[in-house]
């Protein structure tokens, strides 16, 4: 679901292009349109296109269609503000993507910096809000019609090299470092697979979830048998040593003396894999491409016998007498060459002669018109694309990859204590190849450095620490996804769960509602076990084990239940 402001009365043709290509190419992915009326009141209607043409449908009507209230506001974000908001970038990823690229610097073109919506106009329609939003996430779509006009000269203006560049760097929908927060059971760590494997493939979230679980999950793994992915769990007593790099007791030794060895951790492992791949990108991009003579003499080089300094090259149609010739000497103008026959290793002695500029010429697609040295001019133009092929393959093991550090319960960690100094690493402008890059020394003497192509997802359960109560330093440098239930996804326990939210909702607040995966893929009849056995032990924990508010808000759901041991216990279901 994208959320987008205009103002009535904005008609640009081209305002509507991008938005009309973004839902041809995913039709599955809805937009949803806010705009202030003359009232001053906003309403939401869904966009829809037909014969091209722009339309607001609802069922009464445009005209009929009334103001949302304040609790029809605060339900449509509980529904839809977890991971159905798209970013321009994801909205207009098919038509955008060309902003997205280096300048002529080191700068990269982002056009959310001209959409954003202010913090101030978002609380004016959604005051209930706070300080949880992703402002980002609302853009305006006046300004639309000038970013189309942008695209539209900077693809006239793409050079024919950049339109064949086989290294092309991702682009970002995603930011660096990003925590799923919100209650028990609402999916967080079931949405990391679909994060890490969206941002290792540079797609939309939306186009990963929409895949088949089964055929994302495979690809995860892959991607973790790669080593681009990486998951770990925090915990209380999670220290910076496990984490970055700290002696550890050296298990391989059999020896009656307990002896250290200093070992890196998960973080600084997959952070060292991200930089190589990185710097060997930077090396490959930086690299220009060969002129025909480099390219010889490379190639000539490479595959030179050692031993008699010899480069033999085999015929492309050895049916005849030879079947390879020698290389042995290459001048400023020729080279010269021996050939070898089918019935001998030895070459003739006979020495024959090719000219450069014709290798050149052939090798840059003119015909040779020289009948008896063409099999051996073919022979080394074939042998050269061949080379200059290899080159391009290795190449291609060095484009630019996305890496993954999944981070489950980042909250229950000590953080200062986990990341120490390098928490400001993690910045985006301190990253390797940005406007202020950081590196550090390590109390090992090593130095240590994070490339911006390692991208940190975490999980935050909110019923243990709110994020008001989090590391200052993490909620500066993390971008925060919150993630609540989505009745949708039940519709046998949607009604029960709902109005057992409502009740803790009005007790506790959102941080302690219950989430959806607890009933998926569960029928009605396990609905008594899984109160009895994982929510009510949760309501115990939020109500410190005090019987009477846990009664009362079980009984308010519309849930049948019985003391038996001093612990309640529900058997059914009103109705």
């Amino acid at each position: 679901m994208n959320l987008l402001f205009f103002e009535m009365g904005i008609r640009h043709e081209k305002l509507w292009q991008p938005l009309e290509e973004y839902l041809n190419t995913y039709p599955q992915a809805k937009i949803l349109l806010y705009f202030k009326t003359s009232e001053g009141d906003y309403k939401g209607l869904p966009l829809v296109f037909r014969d091209g043409e722009p339309r607001l449908q609802t069922e009464a009507g445009v005209t009929s269609a009334m103001a949302l209230s304040e609790p029809a506001k605060t339900e449509f974000m509980k529904r839809y503000r977890q991971d159905k908001l798209f970013s321009l970038a994801s909205v207009c990823k098919y038509y955008f993507g060309p902003l997205y690229r280096v300048n002529r610097g080191t700068h990269i073109y982002d056009p959310m910096h001209e959409l954003q919506v202010s913090k101030d106009e978002v609380l004016d329609v959604f005051p209930d809000l706070s300080e949880r939003a992703s402002y980002g996430n609302y853009i305006r779509l006046e300004k639309l019609s000038s970013l189309v006009t942008s695209v539209e000269l900077q693809r006239q203006t793409d050079s024919v090299e950049e339109k064949e560049a086989i290294y092309t760097k991702p682009v970002q929908l995603f930011p660096l470092n990003q925590i799923l927060y919100g209650p028990p059971g609402t999916g967080k760590t079931y949405q990391t697979i679909n994060y890490a494997v969206a941002i290792i493939e540079s797609k939309p979230i939306e186009v990963i979830q929409a895949e088949d679980r089964a055929e994302v999950q495979k690809r995860y793994e892959y991607y973790q048998e790669q080593e681009q992915i990486e998951f770990i769990t925090f915990h209380q007593s999670y220290s910076y040593e496990e984490f970055v790099q700290g002696l550890r007791p050296d298990t391989h030794r059999h020896t009656d003396n307990l002896h250290f060895r200093l070992t890196d951790g998960i973080f600084k492992r997959i952070a060292d894999r991200s930089k190589a791949n990185y710097e060997a990108y930077r090396r490959t991009i930086n690299k220009p491409k060969l002129p025909f003579e480099s390219l010889l003499d490379q190639m000539l080089m490479e595959s030179m016998n050692r031993e008699t300094e010899e480069v033999e090259i085999p015929l492309q149609n050895p049916g005849g007498q030879f079947r390879s010739m020698i290389i042995y000497e290459v001048g400023d103008t020729y080279l010269l060459y021996k050939r070898r026959t089918t019935r001998s290793d030895s070459a003739k002695d006979e020495v024959r002669q090719l000219y450069l500029h014709k290798l050149r010429e052939s090798f840059y697609g003119k015909e040779i018109r020289e009948a008896i040295n063409r099999p051996y001019y073919e022979a080394v133009v074939y042998a050269l694309r061949k080379f200059e092929k290899s080159l391009k393959h290795a190449k291609s093991e060095d484009r630019l990859k996305n890496y993954v550090l999944i981070i489950d319960e980042i909250n229950r960690a000590n953080i200062s204590r986990v990341f120490g100094e390098l928490i400001t690493l993690l910045e985006e402008d301190k990253r390797l190849g940005k406007e202020h890059p950081l590196i550090v020394t390590l109390p090992s003497g090593e130095s240590f450095a994070v490339s911006p192509n390692l991208y940190i997802v975490g999980t935050m359960n909110t019923a243990d620490k709110s994020i008001a109560l989090l590391d200052a330093a993490l909620r500066r440098r993390f971008v925060f996804v919150p993630m609540y239930p989505q009745y949708d996804l039940i519709p046998e326990a949607a009604s029960v769960l709902q109005s057992l939210n409502e009740q803790i909702r009005e007790r506790k607040g959102v941080d302690f509602m219950i989430g959806h995966s607890f009933f998926i893929n569960k029928s009605v009849s396990e609905f008594p076990e899984i109160f009895n056995q994982k929510i009510i032990p949760l309501l115990y924990e939020y109500f410190n084990t005090r019987l009477e508010p846990i009664r009362d808000i079980l009984q308010r759901s519309g849930l049948v239940l019985i003391e038996e041991n001093y612990q309640l216990k529900i058997t059914g279901i009103v109705g």
